[in-house]
């Protein structure tokens, strides 16, 4: 399948049905990261990082990343999906792509989850954003609005969950 006839497939589904994709990239990314993050995490991050605490956060995550796409496939507006990209999809999605690529260049050694976030979030973030924007559930404005409360939020809980700084 070449990567045109994918991306006609892809933007030919509205997005109450793509923003189905996210909990699967959510779960295969989780795949990745599980059987070598925590280790990671404590040789990098913070020495009371735990295999507990990031079970705790992504056992989470894989029950809110297939309720908020619920929540968006019931109520399709504007105000539900700026409230899922800003505290929910963007921080997990968009933010933790970013985490992983600066994390792996910071430590000099490859942070598990990195593939996952670069191969599948960040197309899924590019192709949920073009379609929100598209069926008008999101202007420019408003997702740059999410973006900055987006990068709030996965700041503050990556610094109190992985790094432990309060």
């Amino acid at each position: 399948m070449s990567f045109d006839l994918l991306e006609q497939s892809l933007f030919g589904l509205s997005f109450r049905e793509g923003v189905w994709l996210f909990p699967i990239a959510f779960m295969v990314h989780v795949l990745e990261e599980l059987p070598r993050f925590a280790d990671w995490a404590r040789r990098h991050a913070s020495k009371r990082f735990t295999l507990n605490d990031y079970l705790r956060v992504h056992c989470a995550g894989l029950i809110v990343s297939p309720m908020s796409a619920g929540a968006i496939w019931l109520f399709p507006n504007s105000w539900t999906v700026l409230l899922f990209f800003a505290l929910v999809f963007a921080p997990a999605v968009f933010f933790n792509s970013l985490f992983h690529a600066g994390a792996t260049l910071h430590s000099g050694a490859y942070c598990p989850g990195l593939f996952t976030a670069i191969v599948l979030y960040l197309p899924l973030f590019y192709i949920l954003c073009r379609l929100a924007l598209r069926e008008g559930l999101l202007s420019n404005s408003t997702m740059i609005v999410g973006l900055l409360i987006a990068g709030v939020f996965h700041a503050v809980e990556v610094g109190h969950n992985l790094y432990k700084a309060w």
